[in-house]
């Protein structure tokens, strides 16, 4: 492929902000986006060549955003992966930070994909690995600088066996790494932007070495501003990431990845219902900058309400392959993670006056995904395993409650919760995936089976322990709340798999595909599970009966679509039918006097997906997107104590039936222009289509140059304007167990935004 005539394509065409800017970074060739087990390549005079969000071909109802989107869909924060998908069909990514940079207390990151989220964490897997799974804090989301990722595979409904991951019912989202490049060179990047923010990054390439090494290693650093108030996000944020590759021989690779992350931040501010359907007046509601003495409003005061964690990760990959038609592929794990979430409360968990709770934070995980792929009798067959072992929490195994003194400073109560895992979280889950093409029909089929132990506790009675470190205290703990100890159990279940595609013509694929695909159990349960173990014993249960009553989420999603690819556009439409059972609920139980969560709900969402790009003129480009989901619970249930709750009918939680996107881009020599439009349709915040939230557009302008220095290399200066008319919207919902349990939070979307950045490439 010609470089000069790939690049002059590549600055025609641009479906967002992203795609016109970073195109114009580009200087060598995007490689062929593989899906599943077919490689599609195009022409360079084709849109999709241009287009750095490519649409599947073949039964995987997948994207894949390449890097080049990456710099301006993901934001200029460039730590946060769910902002470069916000242009896909059914996903809902919302951060209260302009630049993607707030880490939510608990479980809720931020990030709806058919209107299924993972109420345990970060979603999505690194080089196909789930590097953090079930985790309460920030995890793998800003762990790698997306200056560091090739590209990033996004799949929802119908889930083939080899895309791991430890949940899919919410989709799968993985991040393809930008390992050592082969030739010299790197990445120099400066922006600066609203409410003080200024990040920095450099990237340095040692190409390949006469060892038939190479090496690469970068470095950046954020600060930000909190556009609601005082405090920062991030307060700092420090990355270095370190990777190496080694060629033994022509048949035997080793490869070597690192990432640390160490970040502070205040916490996003919350708002109530009432606030929220208010916002116009609330809008601007912030943590307070000062004590006042008085509890009820020292909860809000922004020292009391901060984060910070270190977190880091290495991953390897073995690849050997013996013959054309064998391969083997071996990747270990390991990541740890150490922190702290610090918040006020009004009703502080074990003392139940205003307080503020430090959520310590200090676990591990490690695992590995074995592969085999072979090429046998015209069908290509994937075998795999992969096992994973992840330290609580979640759920939470430390919370420290605090009151305060007269001048409003903290004083230690006791200890919330202190538990200790007596066994870990573990996976064990076998997979096989079976592919072959009968003339214009290929077929795929496969299945994985999974085995998840749910972890066992040891609680303690926490009378006497003062303020110390997790460690600490569980060494001066000796007496044993049996009432909230719990052992855990095995769960297991298959997943099968079914895909055909039957290409119509050339350019046209009609595609159908079926999973059965595995949600999170209700570990949202564990803290007032055990925090009230009392009052659940007098109305004759346990914690250890609710817990032994958890059940993973199963759905089962049918997926029909067609895709058309022409020269100068192209478009896919899918419709969507899946249904849920053992669905993770959150209700409030009057007999009780507190909220909690279970298996309990069924539901099912149907739908239609569709999205295009066209380039009527050759310096310009359409993209669009559009979706109809209706998701909805179709029964009512009961909760623990016999009370119906009523839910059939009503919308899924946060879940619009309409979102909509569309973006014009043009190019006039050295210079671009992108408008990107987003709409967001009405959600209910709560079951029984409780709390509507009005809908909302946003828009978005980008504008840039480029300059080709000549034995330098390239340097582009861009500006991006967010909520370019300041649109005042209620944006990320979280119903998280960390706040009251009867509430809701809701997060004030981000002002107007205005942020230039300066980047060379070497």
């Amino acid at each position: 492929m010609d470089i000069p005539s790939f690049l002059r394509r590549s600055l025609y065409i641009s479906i967002a902000s992203a795609i016109f800017a970073e195109q114009a970074l580009a200087d060598t060739p995007q490689p062929p986006v593989k899906i599943g087990v077919v490689s599609v390549t195009v022409p360079t005079s084709s849109i999709s060549d241009s287009t750095p969000i490519s649409i599947p071909t073949g039964p995987n109802t997948g994207y894949t955003i390449k890097g080049s989107a990456l710099p301006i869909l993901g934001g200029p924060g460039q730590s946060n992966p769910y902002l470069a998908l916000q242009m896909l069909p059914s996903v809902v990514a919302q951060n209260p930070s302009p630049y993607g940079m707030t880490n939510l207390v608990g479980g809720t990151k931020g990030i709806r994909i058919r209107g299924e989220s993972n109420p345990h964490g970060a979603i999505g897997t690194v080089e196909g690995l789930p590097l953090f799974g079930i985790d309460p804090g920030p995890g793998s989301l800003f762990l790698f600088d997306l200056e560091n990722v090739s590209h990033i595979s996004v799949y929802a409904g119908a889930i083939p066996p080899s895309k791991i991951s430890i949940f899919t019912t919410q989709g799968v989202l993985d991040e393809h790494l930008l390992w050592p490049q082969k030739n010299f060179g790197g990445v120099l990047s400066q922006t600066f932007g609203s409410t003080d923010f200024y990040r920095s990054f450099l990237r340095i390439d040692s190409g390949t070495l006469p060892t038939d090494t190479r090496v690469f290693a970068s470095f950046s650093y954020t600060h930000g501003g909190n556009w609601q108030g005082p405090g920062a996000t991030p307060a700092y944020r420090y990355n270095a990431e370190t990777g190496i590759s080694q060629r033994l021989s022509s048949q035997l690779k080793l490869q070597l990845f690192a990432a640390y992350n160490n970040m502070k931040e205040t916490n996003a501010y919350p708002l109530n219902y009432a606030q929220a359907a208010d916002i116009g007046n609330f809008y601007h509601a912030s943590y307070n900058a000062t004590l006042s003495q008085i509890p009820a409003q020292d909860v809000n005061y922004y020292r009391y309400n901060q984060q910070r964690f270190q977190d880091y990760a290495i991953l390897g990959k073995i690849s050997y392959q013996p013959s054309k038609n064998l391969h083997f592929d071996i990747k270990p794990f390991y990541s740890q993670e150490n922190g702290y979430y610090r918040y006020g409360a009004a009703k502080t968990p074990g003392i139940g006056t205003p307080g503020v709770v430090q959520w310590d934070i200090d676990h591990h995980n490690y695992g590995l995904l074995s592969t085999l792929s072979a090429n046998l009798y015209h069908t290509h067959l994937k075998l795999g395993y992969w096992f994973e072992n992840l330290q609580p929490p979640g759920p939470p195994t430390a919370w420290q409650a605090y009151t305060f003194t007269p001048d409003g400073q903290l004083s230690f109560v006791r200890w919330a919760i202190l538990a200790k895992p007596t066994t870990n979280h573990i996976f064990n889950s076998p997979f096989v995936q079976l592919q072959r093409n009968f003339g214009p029909v290929s077929i795929t089929t496969g299945a994985r089976y999974l085995i998840e132990t749910t972890p066992s506790f040891t609680v303690y009675n926490t009378s006497g322990i003062p303020s110390a470190s997790y460690g600490e205290a569980l060494e001066m703990a000796h007496s044993i709340n049996s009432e909230a100890s719990v052992t855990g159990q095995n769960l297991h279940q298959w997943l099968p798999y079914f895909g055909i595609s039957w290409r119509l013509y050339q350019g046209t694929h009609l595609d159908f595909s079926w999973s059965r695909n595995y949600g999170a159990p209700a570990f949202n349960d564990w803290p007032p599970l055990i925090m009230n173990s009392a009052v659940l014993a007098k109305h004759g249960l346990s914690v250890q009966s609710i817990y032994n009553g958890l059940r993973p989420e199963t759905s089962n999603s049918y997926n029909l679509g067609m895709s058309v690819k022409r020269h100068l556009w192209y478009v896919k439409g899918t419709l969507f039918y899946t249904t849920y059972d053992h669905k993770l609920v959150s209700i409030y139980d009057p007999q009780l006097g507190f909220g909690y969560t279970q298996n309990v709900g069924t539901a099912n969402a149907y739908g239609a997906e569709l999205s295009g790009a066209v380039m009527p003129l050759p310096n310009l480009t359409l993209y669009g997107s559009f979706t109809y989901n209706r998701a909805q619970l179709t029964r009512d249930f009961r909760n623990e104590t016999g009370g119906i709750v009523y839910a059939q009918g009503s919308q899924l939680p946060d879940t619009p039936r309409y979102i909509a996107n569309l973006s014009v881009s043009y190019r006039y020599h050295h210079y671009y222009a992108t408008v990107s439009e987003r709409y967001m349709g009405m959600r209910y915040a709560a079951t029984g289509n409780q709390m509507p939230i009005p809908g909302y557009f946003l828009t978005n302008l980008d504008l840039g140059y480029r300059y080709q220095i000549a034995g330098v290399g390239t340097l582009v200066t861009s500006l991006n304007v967010a909520n370019l008319f300041n649109r005042h919207y209620v944006g990320l919902i979280d119903s998280s167990y960390l706040q009251d349990p009867t509430g809701i939070n809701f997060y004030a979307g981000a002002p107007i935004t205005v942020s230039g950045n300066v980047t060379l490439r070497f």
